[in-house]
């Protein structure tokens, strides 16, 4: 997922401040926490981008929701997202920090999709396979999807290595329909 220019920034502002304070598995677990509230709390996401409401009320409302709850690094980061209008991007933002974790911790997620769930031993060959090839700790998200029929995809960021029995069959009947056309042109006056 494509984050914005806006989010790097932040994301990597508070890495920073979450590596110097020994606090970045905690700034972690809370960000995507938010990120998730954010996107399934509507009314939530509206209040904090309401703009007749005050820079200050809503820094009060996150001192009384989330003042015992969240480490005050993030409370504070909340603050400042909320000085510069920013509150909205939290979700962007989480996807962000996220990403620079992978880099910093040398990890790459994958998605692995299969019509069925994969036995665990077939999983760790796939892992270890990729890990050799990239020369990075290997993170699998399994994705269950019975429209492929059989076999397995395999997303990389961009890379996807498609042998999924629905790929082949979409790939023999092209063939198929190259030869024929091929066939009646041969056969044309």
């Amino acid at each position: 997922m494509a984050t914005s220019e806006v989010a790097k920034v932040y994301a990597g502002a508070l890495l920073e401040i979450a590596h110097e304070k020994n606090a970045i598995s905690k700034i972690e677990e809370e960000l995507s926490f938010l990120a998730e509230l954010l996107k399934n709390d509507y009314d939530l996401m509206r209040y904090f981008s309401a703009p007749g409401i005050t820079k200050e009320s809503k820094k009060q409302f996150v001192d009384k929701v989330f003042g015992s709850e969240l480490s005050e690094l993030m409370v504070n980061f909340l603050k400042v997202l909320i000085d510069n209008g920013r509150q909205q991007d939290i979700p962007d933002i989480s996807v962000a920090f996220s990403e620079l974790l992978d880099i910093v911790n040398n990890r790459q997620k994958i998605k692995l999709v299969s019509s069925v769930k994969l036995d665990s031993d077939i999983i760790n060959r796939i892992k270890k396979s990729l890990e050799d090839r990239f020369n990075k700790n290997i993170i699998v998200e399994e994705v269950i999807d019975p429209t492929i029929l059989g076999g397995i995809i395999v997303q990389v960021d961009d890379l996807i290595i498609d042998a999924s029995l629905k790929n082949d069959l979409f790939k023999l009947r092209e063939k198929l329909l190259q030869s024929k056309i091929r066939g009646e042109v041969a056969y044309e006056d």
